[in-house]
């Protein structure tokens, strides 16, 4: 706003007037820490706005005694040269380039991303608002759709996993079988929960209950293949879900299977977890991490984790857990690609907004052997909303880069648990 540049305007003058040099680092900081950094809650925003200082705010803006600055401010932009004001507005209003994705840092795809994204919204508020379904209404062909599909849900809905006999064969509560133990409580949660509220409207259907507003919701997410708020309650109160009812229940399914397998024998850790289908991944690298202190010994408030990019695109293919750390898979990335080729980030392919990535190592190590020399510390999101009342940040991973690690900052490069685009 207004009353912010204003101030940095004097602050940038008093900064001036009172130094021979330019205090570039003093400035950057106050504008990007305190006065427009200050409004910015979400860490990845406030890193995004002090990327753009330290990529356009620098030395290199001003002239070299009487030539011109070699700077481009955007790609076809140099910074121009200073005389008056009037020469400066004219220039940035007749050469300044139109608005597009590039222009910004980011890729070409970006704009794919905002119009498929804004056309999700569109017709998704046509569905809401033309009331064409009567899920509801005995006899009425929208209730034959609702029963169908929901004897088919029924159905394939499995029995609760038998917690019982789950915890009779823990040996050791380690990080990793609590994780597992919370997972399978929360899934047979959501079980109850599905198979009481399916089984209600069942029978008004029928007609032996009278339709209460629960059902009537159940109903018109069932009509409309859009999950129900009180299935996805159970799953997340945080998460906005943008799979179709048919996708989500596929990944539902998909989590009992990874339990079935991962709550047999003694709990041990699977060869590689699918960290998209845990209700709380945050938990799990966090049991990392407190697992690999246990075992050394070490106090976990010096434990950090660096994420290495496996060549196994399949996970299948790897023949054991690691020593120490997790393999994960299942993950995609959106703004850039990963190159198997040179186990780096690269630029993504024009028209392929979302690639998988390959199965990822997360390997604990202390605080003083991390570092991010070339690498790019990504944030990980649930899915392309990415906006923390939605989409809460699961952690970052540690993604090699041989090119300058802002360049990926300004390109909004992430890696999702949720592939959108696939469902």
């Amino acid at each position: 706003n207004m009353s912010d540049l204003t101030t940095c305007a004097d602050v940038l003058y008093n900064y001036i007037t009172a130094n021979q040099e330019v205090p570039w680092d003093d400035l950057r900081y106050m504008f990007g820490e305190v006065f427009y950094g200050g409004w910015i809650t979400d860490a990845m925003d406030r890193r995004c706005c002090v990327t753009y200082l330290e990529v356009l705010f620098r030395p290199e803006l001003l002239p070299d005694g009487n030539s011109s600055p070699n700077m481009e401010l955007a790609p076809g932009f140099r910074a121009p040269y200073p005389t008056d004001y009037a020469s400066l507005k004219n220039y940035i209003e007749t050469a300044l380039p139109a608005e597009s994705p590039v222009m910004y840092g980011l890729h070409p795809n970006a704009e794919i991303s905002l119009l498929t994204a804004e056309r999700e919204i569109l017709f998704n508020t046509i569905s809401e608002v033309s009331g064409n379904t009567d899920a509801g209404g005995s006899g009425s062909k929208g209730s034959d759709v609702v029963q169908r599909d929901l004897e088919r849900f029924m159905q394939m809905l499995p029995e609760s996993l038998d917690m019982i006999d789950i915890e009779s064969r823990v040996k050791s509560k380690t990080p990793y079988v609590i994780c597992a133990l919370q997972e399978a409580t929360r899934l047979n949660n959501l079980f109850a929960v599905m198979r009481k509220s399916m089984e209600e409207l069942q029978l008004g259907l029928e007609g032996a209950l009278n339709m209460s507003a629960a059902m009537e919701a159940l109903a018109a997410g069932i009509a409309s293949n859009s999950v129900p708020a009180l299935w996805m309650s159970h799953v997340s109160t945080r998460v906005q879900e943008v799979y179709s009812l048919s996708a989500w229940y596929a990944d539902i399914l998909k989590r009992e299977e990874q339990l079935k397998i991962w709550t047999k024998g003694d709990l041990s850790l699977p060869t590689s977890v699918w960290l998209p289908g845990l209700f709380n991944p945050k938990a799990f690298v966090t049991a990392v991490m407190q697992t690999y202190a246990r075992t050394n010994k070490l106090p976990l408030d010096v434990m950090k984790f660096m994420t290495d990019v496996t060549t196994k695109v399949d996970p299948s293919q790897i023949p054991e857990a690691p020593s120490e750390g997790a393999y994960v898979h299942g993950l995609c990335i959106e703004g850039a690609r990963w190159d198997k080729a040179s186990g780096s980030l690269r630029d993504s392919i024009p028209g392929e907004l979302h690639t998988p990535m390959p199965v990822i190592w997360i390997k604990p190590v202390t605080a003083d052997k991390f570092t991010l020399k070339n690498y790019y510390e990504c944030p990980v999101y649930t899915n392309m909303q990415r906006a923390n009342v939605y989409s809460p940040m699961v952690s970052t991973f540690t993604l090699r880069t041989k090119e300058a690690p802002y360049k990926w900052v300004l390109g909004s490069v992430a890696l999702l648990l949720q592939d959108d685009l696939s469902a």
